[in-house]
């Protein structure tokens, strides 16, 4: 046993006089269980005499005082350790100021503090402290797993590690792990984890260049510093972010121009920041009265405000927002009021706290949006425009106006999927392709008409333009428009059907007057007689025509047609003419037969019939035979009262004219009975 007893003095008395000796508290090294160990030690000297009063020998007391002196020096420390970890505010520094003061109390190499990140597996420490015999580790990031799986399972497990020989702890020792040990300088460790919320958060670390036999006061002292510190650090920051969020509030109250007051329900007074008069209304320094400010509000605003905190108030709420106007009799502000009721011991409101913001910016600028938006809307809406954005990255769809296009319900979220439901399967392909060169960073815009199919099997035609937005990523969106063309396809569809029908009605027409100037000029005895023939048929051909035309070639009106054809000899007598029948729409085909076929009818009774003297007339009646499978239309031209008639010897061209080309243009019977007392001409054709 060796001991310095130079370093705590005697209690009393001199030694080797012959009087009693005692000490305190001597420390000395001791080695058990194979290892040096410091104690503390209390004994005293008692003198032993002979019968001769001689000091023959001595009395030695001792008692090992090493666990009420470790005591002593722990509630030191730990009161030492929170006095200066007290009065820090800011996290890194009492990280620094924590290891240092552990760092010395245990007289150690290296102490400090380090933070896991959320994956767990790097430590990273912002500054340690060390006794100037190795290196700091601070400024430092390092995976864990280097340091070896068993001592980090039990970190990780939320146990103390404690090491006393890196080397030959079979925890630690290996070639793996001796590298990662000699490039922190380090033989022997303490390492005390934190586990806070079922995660590994931090370590407090202590490190020796030396193997050291760590003691289970030292790791007990460990623990306990870890712990404070933890409690220190999270503190700090949170008084850090207190700090920057006032800061923060301020800076948001000073930008936005916020007013903060406060109502005290005894004086009945209202107490605000100088942003508040500001905002209501009244000169700087201006203290207003509550009968003041509620002179203010908008009629039923106040009312409006009050039921807002009493409604809060029977909900059991302390807190409650409401957005009214103010400024009466002059143009309205909008005020937006956040607050909070302070409840006396009973409850009950003794005042309220709360800010002010003017809206009334805020709310100007929305109430314009939703115009333009509705402006748009409507827009969009009478131009048959839906407008888009998609989202490459996201699978987003953002849209405007395409519900009603793609016929969906417009308070409906449309997807990709969704339109994609509504191509029309014969234009899949074709649109795979054009969508396909979306990959091509070379193509930026596209352009495409294609068919939508809805579940009633109607189908529309679209017409969509847009852009690729890209970055240096690739493709990140798409956006255009998309309108709907069906109108616009069905008048060129129509317009090609006119077309067509035009060409064919062209190429009918001159073969009709092909026909009729070859016949007529064939039948004619007299050029004059020619001319006459040529230009009553021709006109009949126009005004037939005419009817047409009107109809966009869709047909015509049977009363019409054979009002225009007799419409030449009217002037012969109103009365003597007669049109008799049902409304039928005639194909433009049948118009133009019986157009032709009246006028050869109606020229023979002015030279001939019924019209050549002054008291014939025509009857001219048609109707609508529903009793058979396809409805017929029976028409008849019947003449009385004219010359007697004598049927002709040879048929002319009229009589030819009527009797084949109107029956193979109405793919029905023509037949004409010349009976004495006039002529009589019988169509029975089908009404399609």
């Amino acid at each position: 046993m060796a001991g310095d007893l130079g370093r705590d003095q005697p209690a009393r008395g001199p030694r080797f006089l012959g009087e009693s000796a005692a000490y305190e508290n001597m420390p000395l090294t001791v080695t058990r269980n194979g290892f040096e160990e410091q104690t503390w030690l209390t004994f005293s000297y008692t003198p032993i005499r002979n019968e001769a009063g001689e000091v023959a020998g001595l009395f030695c007391a001792c008692r090992e005082t090493t666990d009420k002196v470790l005591a002593d020096r722990r509630l030191a420390f730990q009161m030492e350790f929170s006095d200066r970890l007290r009065t820090l505010s800011d996290p890194h520094v009492v990280q620094v100021a924590a290891a240092e003061t552990i760092g010395r109390h245990l007289q150690v190499a290296r102490a400090g503090y380090g933070e896991i990140d959320a994956s767990e597996e790097v430590v990273t420490v912002y500054r340690d402290w060390t006794d100037g015999t190795v290196a700091s580790l601070g400024g430092e990031a390092r995976l864990l797993d280097g340091f070896g799986p068993a001592v980090i399972a039990e970190l990780r497990a939320g146990h103390t590690l404690r090491v006393d020989g890196c080397l030959t702890d079979p925890r630690s020792m290996g070639e793996t792990y001796a590298a990662t040990w000699a490039s922190i300088g380090t033989r022997s460790l303490v390492a005390v984890p934190l586990i806070k919320d079922g995660r590994f958060r931090a370590i407090l670390y202590l490190h020796e260049p030396a193997p050291r036999r760590w003691t289970s006061t030292e790791i007990a002292l460990a623990e306990d510093a870890a712990q404070r510190t933890w409690e220190a650090v999270e503190r700090a920051r949170i008084e850090e972010r207190l700090r920057d969020s006032e800061a923060r509030l301020r800076l948001a109250i000073d930008a936005g121009r916020m007013a903060v007051w406060e109502w005290d329900a005894a004086t009945n007074s209202i107490q605000g920041s100088p942003e508040l008069n500001r905002i209501l209304g009244f000169p700087p320094g201006h203290v207003p009265k509550r009968e003041e400010t509620q002179a203010r509000y908008y009629p039923g605003e106040h009312a409006r405000l009050q039921a807002a905190g009493q409604a809060a108030l029977a909900r059991g709420e302390r807190y409650f927002e409401v957005e009214f106007r103010y400024g009466w009799p002059g143009p309205p502000r909008w005020l937006l009021l956040r607050a909070e009721f302070i409840l006396d011991g009973g409850g009950a409101p003794s005042g309220v706290v709360g800010v002010l913001l003017d809206m009334t910016d805020r709310r100007n600028a929305e109430e314009a949006l939703q115009q333009r938006e509705r402006e748009l809307k409507a827009a969009l809406g009478a131009a048959s425009l839906g407008t888009y954005v998609y989202d490459h990255v996201t699978g987003e769809l953002k849209s405007s106006g395409l519900n009603v296009i793609y016929g969906y319900p417009e308070d409906h979220e449309l997807t990709l999927a969704d339109l994609r439901a509504r191509y029309h399967p014969d234009d899949l392909e074709r649109l795979g392709r054009i969508f396909g060169e979306a990959l091509d960073p070379s193509v930026s815009q596209f352009e495409m008409e294609f068919r939508l199919r809805f579940p009633d099997g109607t189908v529309r035609w679209v017409y969509g333009k847009g852009e690729y937005v890209r970055d240096a990523d690739g493709l990140r969106s798409s956006r255009g428009v998309v309108m709907d063309v069906s109108d616009r396809k069905k008048w060129e569809e129509h317009q090609q059907l006119l077309i067509n029908e035009l060409n064919h009605r062209v190429k009918n027409t001159l073969a009709t007057v092909q026909s009729i100037v070859s016949q007529t000029l064939r039948n004619a005895t007299t050029a004059h007689d020619a001319k006459d023939a040529l230009e009553s048929r021709l006109f009949a051909l126009s005004r037939a025509h005419d009817v047409l035309t009107r109809e966009n070639w869709e047909g015509a009106s049977l009363y019409e047609i054979v009002a225009q054809a007799v419409e030449p000899y009217s002037s012969r007598g109103e009365d003597r003419l007669h049109l008799s029948g049902p409304d039928v729409r005639l194909s433009p085909r049948m118009a133009l037969a019986l157009a032709m076929a009246l006028q050869e009818l109606a020229t023979n009774a002015v030279k001939y019939g019924a019209l050549s003297n002054g008291g014939g007339e025509i009857l001219i009646t048609w109707a609508v035979d529903r009793a058979r499978a396809r409805p017929r239309l029976p028409l008849c031209w019947e003449e009385r009262g004219g010359p007697p008639v004598e049927p002709p010897k040879r048929r002319g061209f009229g009589s030819r004219l009527i009797e084949r080309t109107l029956a193979q243009d109405l793919d029905g019977e023509v037949r004409i009975d010349f009976a004495a007392t006039g002529v009589v001409c019988r169509v029975d054709a089908p009404t399609e």
